[in-house]
């Protein structure tokens, strides 16, 4: 089971990690930097840009991680946590679901039934709702709103999934 899962998740490769279109903190600190915002009688390094992003990153993940939303500044939107009810329907004789696939029940099907691996089959989570870290700009005030994306890394995720199946947080419904 373990060596077959480490040949379907690819464990043992590199792991090719590009955003392409993006502007990334390195952008950002240029353009800072560029612009002098930092005036403190010196240009500000780069070592020291990297550690207010990495300690702002890390308050607002530990506010996720207690529940609360996170109002942006300059009416740039909220990041919330939310939730929704799961659905299945069945269409053109497919069920349709909003289920998130459980990957360690999926990879030990696909261990065990040869089939099932070449059918691509998933097993679904079992759950009533859907925990979903939302970027809200219904009060944003900037233009091509659409353009504009925030992603949760895995470990946050992590983290956010394991208060949620303890009962330590929990959402409003959307």
């Amino acid at each position: 089971m373990d060596d077959f899962r480490r040949a379907v998740l690819k464990i043992d490769g590199p792991r090719k990690h590009k955003v392409n279109n993006s502007n990334g903190v390195y952008q950002a600190y240029k353009y800072i930097r560029k612009n002098k915002w930092f005036d403190i009688g010196r240009p500000l390094t780069e070592h020291e840009f990297y550690t207010i992003v990495r300690q702002v990153n890390n308050y607002l993940a530990e506010e996720l991680l207690h529940g609360h939303d996170i109002v942006l500044p300059h009416r740039l939107g909220r990041i919330e946590l939310r939730k929704y009810d799961t659905k299945m329907a069945i269409k053109n004789g497919i069920l349709k679901t909003n289920l998130p696939i459980d990957w360690d029940r999926t990879l030990k099907l696909w261990s065990e039934d040869e089939k099932a691996y070449k059918e691509r089959t998933l097993v679904k989570v079992e759950e009533k709702e859907i925990f979903k870290v939302f970027y809200n700009r219904r009060n944003a005030n900037y233009e091509n709103k659409s353009f504009y994306e925030f992603e949760v890394n895995r470990d946050l995720k992590r983290r956010l999934k394991q208060r949620i199946k303890s009962g330590a947080i929990d959402a409003f419904k959307i």
